[in-house]
C-alpha cells in the first residue's frame, strides 16, 4: 500500500464520518489529527495501515517529542484510535494495533486558592446594607470558616445550625452527614444574618422557611445564585483573575494545612471519602516545606543545634 492508498483509507474514513453526521468542528479536528498520522506513516515508509502496536507507539512518542501539550496529544491519539477501530471493523486490517494505545498523563491541576491576605480582604469588603448585605457577609464568612461546598451551604436548614456547640450539621456527597465547626467570628456574623433574616421575613410578610439561606422571595437560595454573589465579591475585592468561588473551600484547606493541621482532620472537615482527594491541597511552596522540614526533622534540629 503506497502513499496514495494510505491517503485513500483516510479519505474513506472522513467520508463515512460525514455521512454519520459528525459536526464540522469535529470533522476539521479529525482531518488535522489524521494528517499528522499520515505524514508520520509516509515519512517512516509504512507499507500499509497493518502495523504493529510498537510502531504506533512510536507515533505517540513523536507527538511528545514535538512539544505538543498533553491535551493535544490525547485528542490526536483519540482520533487515531477511532480511525484504526474503523479500519478493523471495515476489515481493512486484520487486527487493531491501537486498542492498547494510551494517552499521555495529564498534569494534575492544583486547586486555585486565595492567600490569607486575599481572604481577609474579601471578608472585609464594605458591607451592603440590610438583608442582602448580611446574607452575603454570612455566606463568605461561613464558606471560609467551614470549607463547605456551595451546594452544602445552600442545603443547610435552620435546624442544622448547632449554635451552642458552634457546629454545622452538613449533608455531603453520597448523603453522608458530618459535623463541621465554625469559629467565634463566624458565629457573630451568622447571628447578625439570622436577625436580618427574621426582620426580612416579617417586613415582606413571608411564611416561615426551614432553609437557612433565603432568596428575595423567601425560598431557599440556590447554589447558582451564591456562585454569582461570590464571583461578584471576588471581583470587587480585586482578587487575582481565574479564581472561582470554590476557591474559598480550597483556601480553607490550604491555610489550615499550612498552619499545621493534620491532613486526615482536614479530610474529615471537607467530607472527602478518600485521603488522596485531600492531598491535592499539599501545594505549599518549597520554602514553606523547607522551613517545616528544618523545624520538624530530629536530625535537622540536632545538626542546627550543633552548628549553633
Amino acid at each position: 500500500m503506497g502513499h496514495g492508498t494510505l491517503s485513500e483509507a483516510v479519505q474513506a474514513f472522513h467520508l463515512e464520518q460525514r455521512a454519520r453526521g459528525v459536526s464540522p468542528h469535529t470533522a476539521r479536528a479529525q482531518r488535522g489529527d489524521l494528517e499528522k498520522l499520515l505524514v508520520h506513516a509516509v515519512s517512516n515508509r509504512w507499507p500499509d495501515w497493518e502495523v504493529k502496536p510498537r510502531v504506533l507507539r512510536r507515533f505517540a512518542l513523536e507527538l511528545g517529542e514535538r512539544g505538543l501539550d498533553p491535551a493535544s496529544q490525547a485528542r490526536i491519539l483519540s482520533t487515531a484510535r477511532a480511525f484504526f477501530r474503523w479500519l478493523f471493523e471495515t476489515q481493512r486490517i486484520a487486527s487493531n494495533p491501537a486498542s492498547g494505545l494510551r494517552n499521555p498523563k495529564q498534569p494534575k491541576k492544583l486547586p486555585a486558592f486565595l492567600t490569607e491576605a486575599e481572604s481577609s480582604n474579601l471578608l472585609e469588603l464594605p458591607e451592603e446594607s440590610g438583608f442582602p448585605g448580611a446574607r452575603l457577609r454570612c455566606l463568605l464568612e461561613l464558606l471560609y470558616a467551614s470549607g463547605l461546598r456551595v451546594s452544602e451551604l445552600t442545603g443547610l436548614d435552620l435546624g442544622d445550625v448547632l449554635a451552642g456547640e458552634r457546629l454545622l450539621r452538613v449533608l455531603g456527597k453520597g448523603r453522608k452527614e458530618r459535623l463541621v465547626p465554625y469559629h467565634a467570628a463566624a458565629a457573630e456574623v451568622l447571628e447578625a444574618y439570622l436577625t436580618a433574616r427574621r426582620a426580612f421575613l416579617a417586613e415582606k410578610a413571608l411564611p416561615p422557611s426551614a432553609a437557612l439561606f433565603l432568596n428575595q422571595r423567601g425560598g431557599r437560595l440556590t447554589p447558582t445564585s451564591v456562585r454569582t454573589f461570590l464571583a461578584r465579591a471576588l471581583d470587587h475585592a480585586a482578587v487575582r483573575a481565574k479564581v472561582s468561588p470554590h476557591a474559598l473551600r480550597h483556601s480553607f484547606a490550604t491555610h489550615l494545612l499550612s498552619r499545621g493541621m493534620d491532613l486526615r482532620a482536614i479530610q474529615e472537615l471537607l467530607g472527602h471519602a478518600s485521603l488522596s482527594t485531600t492531598q491535592r491541597y499539599t501545594h505549599l511552596d518549597l520554602e514553606q516545606l523547607a522551613r517545616t522540614y528544618e523545624a520538624a526533622h530530629p536530625r535537622a534540629r540536632k545538626h542546627g543545634a550543633a552548628l549553633g
